[in-house]
Formats: structure tokens, C-alpha cells, sequence
């Protein structure tokens, strides 16, 4: 899964996410909405949420 020359015993080992949120147009959807953000359903949500592989957590 790692090369050689990596060694988390150095420092901290972080995974990136599976997914990314859209902030910019999140909060342009809420402004034009005039609701806060922790207003929103989870269909609402659902459309700033965009899906990613994570090569680092597929197997070889």
C-alpha cells in the first residue's frame, strides 16, 4: 500500500476525505434561500456534495 520511503511513525498520517463539499455554492444556494446553512434537509445538502474514489484505500 506505501512505498519505501514513507514512514508515519514521523509525523501524522492523514486520509483525504471520500468526498468534498461545494462551500462557494452552498452558501450562494443559502443567501439566495435567505436560510442558514444548519437549515437545510439533507436532499438540500445532497447537491453541494460531490463523491470521490480514494486511491490511498483501494486495494492493489
Amino acid at each position: 500500500m506505501f512505498d519505501g520511503d514513507f514512514d508515519i511513525d514521523d509525523g501524522v498520517y492523514a486520509v483525504p476525505s471520500h468526498y468534498k463539499v461545494k462551500v462557494r455554492a452552498l452558501l450562494e444556494y443559502c443567501k439566495s434561500k435567505n436560510v442558514d446553512v444548519e437549515d437545510l434537509t439533507e436532499e438540500e445538502i445532497k447537491q453541494f456534495v460531490v463523491y470521490k474514489k480514494n486511491p490511498l484505500l483501494e486495494d492493489d
